[in-house]
């Protein structure tokens, strides 16, 4: 079995390597978007992680203060990383049916506490809970993909200033966020409660504050907390490595292929270029100049030893440029030898040969099966390299 190791010339093989170009850039865009995507699902994973453990630590706080007071709420006592977004209402409180309890011992203030007791429990209605982790899509976020109209409410402060002025307090990590859902808390709540008797008039006094961003923005389709810098090392060291296996596959594409990619190659199989080295474009008529320069030859078979040439074209115009010279050498073309018996034929009515390959598809192996048998019958003029 023939050894396809090939002798390596560094200039054959940069030239190789330009017919690469185009799988080179890919590897190394795909290798680069791999591992900079790899480090941004990494990146994003601490971060949603973090955020997911700064809510559910502010549900337990706000949990543990309403039940235990054991802490303050988070409106009161703001975390690290929690924002909080304020919205206002003004509630005015029908006391007509006050009169009904003009005997009874119970004071004003007590009344009034006991109207706000309903208004803030109205605030945290399940119902409405629900139709903002809808209206919203709050599952749609890494960190609240799981919440409920339970976990919402314990992100939910509340308190009267006063006897009429509602304050709506969302805490969040995500600071845009937590505005959104306070003023969606803050419109719901004021829907609610103009239903209710014990409710003469209900007005929104301030819209939901945007919280001072302090570095840990959150937002869905934001990635500000990525870092970029990192990501870009990420991406140029994929890049890098990229480049270097695909030089190394290529290298060991290019020493061990059995494909036809330099004189060397040529000279591997015993022979030696008959028109001159491969052009990027095919001369015919610089290939008829150099077949006019044969002496001793009057009919030479152009045969492709494997089909991925089409020699019959180009004999046809090789011997309508050697008519134009005034050569009387004519070019009988042969397709595919591997797969024809035409070359076969034809090479007995020829006193000569010239091998065609295709550059980078044509194997050495073929072109010294091809010469074997065709150089019985006739001499071998050499290889022309398409």
């Amino acid at each position: 079995m023939r050894d396809k190791t090939r002798e390596i010339d560094i200039l054959y093989f940069f030239n190789y390597l330009k017919s690469k170009i185009a799988v080179i850039a890919l590897t190394v865009f795909v290798c680069a978007g791999l591992i900079g995507a790899y480090d941004y699902k990494r990146q994003k994973g601490v971060r949603d992680e973090s955020a997911k453990d700064r809510l559910k630590a502010a549900m337990e706080q706000n949990h543990d203060a309403f039940y235990f007071g054991s802490k303050k709420f988070t409106d009161a006592e703001q975390p690290a990383g929690i924002y909080n977004s304020t919205a206002r209402l003004y509630v005015d409180f029908d006391y007509d049916d006050i009169e009904g309890f003009e005997n009874a011992k119970i004071s004003f203030l007590e009344i009034n506490s006991k109207y706000e007791t309903d208004a803030t429990t109205i605030l945290k209605d399940s119902k409405n809970l629900d139709e903002i982790i809808t209206e919203l899509d709050l599952r749609s976020y890494d960190d609240m993909k799981d919440i409920t109209a339970d976990d919402l409410q314990w992100l939910v402060n509340k308190n009267f200033t006063g006897a009429h002025v509602l304050n709506i307090v969302v805490s969040d990590v995500n600071p845009e966020r937590a505005k959104l859902i306070c003023d969606a808390v803050a419109d719901k709540t004021m829907s609610s409660l103009k239903t209710y008797d014990f409710v003469d008039k209900v007005e929104k006094v301030s819209s939901a504050t945007l919280p001072e961003n302090t570095g840990f923005t959150l937002l869905k389709s934001s990635v500000k907390d990525i870092n970029k810098k990192q990501l870009l090392k990420f991406a140029i060291v994929g890049g890098a490595l990229g480049f270097i296996l695909i030089i190394a596959f290529l290298f060991l594409m290019f020493a061990f292929t059995d494909k036809i990619y330099s004189e060397t190659d040529i000279a591997s199989a015993g022979m030696k270029f008959a028109v001159g080295p491969r052009r990027k474009k095919f001369d015919s008529g610089r290939v008829a100049r150099s077949i006019a320069l044969f002496e001793g030859v009057s009919k030479i078979l152009l045969v492709s030893i494997d089909g991925n040439t089409n020699a019959p074209k180009d004999a046809e115009d090789i011997n309508k440029e050697l008519k134009s010279l005034g050569s009387k050498i004519k070019v009988i073309g042969a397709a595919d030898f591997e797969s024809d018996n035409e070359a076969l034929d034809k090479v007995k009515e020829c006193d000569s040969v010239i091998y065609m390959v295709r550059y980078g598809k044509s194997e050495i192996g073929k072109l010294v099966d091809a010469e074997e048998e065709l150089s019985r019958s006739t001499k071998t003029l050499g290889v022309l390299v398409r």
